[in-house]
């Protein structure tokens, strides 16, 4: 929680670097309102052969070079088509947690959980079966189907 001092400090900082940004857009002065940064931005960004393991390196540089937000660099570098996406890191093995592979309607899950304890030799109660959660459902298909295979 902030102090009152330090809440207004806050505020006061905001509205100075807002009534800044906006003189600049009213004088002309905004620096990507050029072509020529822009294309500065574009040639320093490909100059440097960026990869998806070093593009958001490659882009903060820029961006502290010109004075601008990374944000900022990355959009222009995107509508200009030579953006470098980092690849998505492949996802662990989870080691507990997740029990499912992939979704499920809650029905087809309670339908399961019903048909596993039908193949157990046990009579699945439909009015407490309809109270489970889709994930509690496939848990329980999953733990009684294991069960039911391995005795």
């Amino acid at each position: 929680m902030l102090r009152a001092g330090a809440l207004a400090t806050k505020i006061h900082r905001l509205w100075k670097s807002t009534r800044r940004s906006l003189a600049n857009k009213i004088n002309g002065d905004e620096k990507w309102l050029g072509q020529e940064a822009k294309a500065q931005a574009v040639e320093m960004y490909t100059a440097e052969e960026p990869t998806p393991e070093n593009s958001m390196e490659i882009v903060s540089g820029i961006a502290t070079e010109l004075g601008e937000s990374p944000n900022g660099v990355r959009m222009i570098l995107t509508k200009a088509g030579v953006y470098v996406k980092k690849t998505p890191a492949a996802k662990a093995t989870k080691s507990g947690g997740s029990t499912g592979g992939g979704r499920v309607s809650v029905a087809d899950a309670q339908q399961a959980c019903s048909d596993a304890i039908s193949d157990a030799g046990m009579e699945a109660d439909a009015a407490i079966i309809s109270k489970l959660t889709g994930k509690a459902a496939n848990y329980f298909a999953e733990l009684i189907n294991k069960v039911n295979t391995a005795g």
